[in-house]
């Protein structure tokens, strides 16, 4: 066989592509892949933002019972309860929230502005209940929660995008009177969905049934 008819033979070879066949079963295969794929990547999104709030909101609350130790005062966090966030068209996104309102006594403006500047933002893929509508850190840094609980309850999950499906949520666990913070599982299934209010109070939270890691 001469050279030129090896030439002949590859480039009649670097000619054919793929079958009708072919290309359907491949498209049919990167369909599934996306089908599965995609879903258990945005969940994963909306955990890791989930988790980077919480740990935004233990760093705070950590904060403000350092300060009100430190200067002498005292601060109540009140949950600023909404449904929908705002939509910025200018920018057009979704704007975070103020998870709570808060008030402080016995600081001066610098002492106030370093905790009333930091408070953590809900973002629209975020849901917050809390067991009580307003909570205090004292002088002595300790957490005052009203009534007969003695504890505070956070869970926080997630607002999907196109998704509607039962998950435990993460929750937070703030032990009164001395504020002690510690994170777990809620161990009741809750629905996240896309319309879920961002931020509201739920007094049926426990707890006993915030499993502690």
């Amino acid at each position: 066989m001469n050279i030129f008819n090896l030439e002949k033979i590859f480039r009649h070879k670097s000619q054919e592509g793929f079958t009708i066949s072919e290309l359907i079963i491949s498209i049919t295969i990167i369909g599934i892949l996306a089908a599965i794929a995609v879903p258990s990547g945005l969940k994963w999104i909306d955990k890791e933002k989930q988790n980077a709030y919480i740990r935004e909101l233990i760093s705070y609350l950590i904060l403000v019972k350092k300060e009100t130790r430190r200067w002498n005062g005292s601060c109540t966090l009140q949950t600023n309860t909404f449904s929908r966030n705002p939509y910025d068209p200018v920018t057009r996104r979704w704007l975070g929230v103020d998870a709570f309102k808060v008030r402080c006594f016995g600081m001066d403006n610098a002492e106030k502005k370093s905790i009333t500047v930091n408070i953590p933002k809900i973002e629209e893929n975020i849901f917050q209940e809390v067991s009580v509508n307003t909570f205090s850190f004292t002088p002595k840094g300790q957490i005052s929660v009203p009534g007969s609980q003695n504890s505070l309850v956070i869970v926080v999950g997630a607002r999907p995008d196109g998704g509607d499906f039962y998950q435990k949520p993460k929750c937070i666990l703030i032990e009164a009177p001395i504020g002690m913070i510690s994170t777990g599982t809620y161990q009741n299934n809750m629905r996240f969905y896309r319309n879920r209010n961002g931020n509201s109070i739920n007094s049926q939270l426990r707890q006993q049934t915030c499993n502690k890691l």
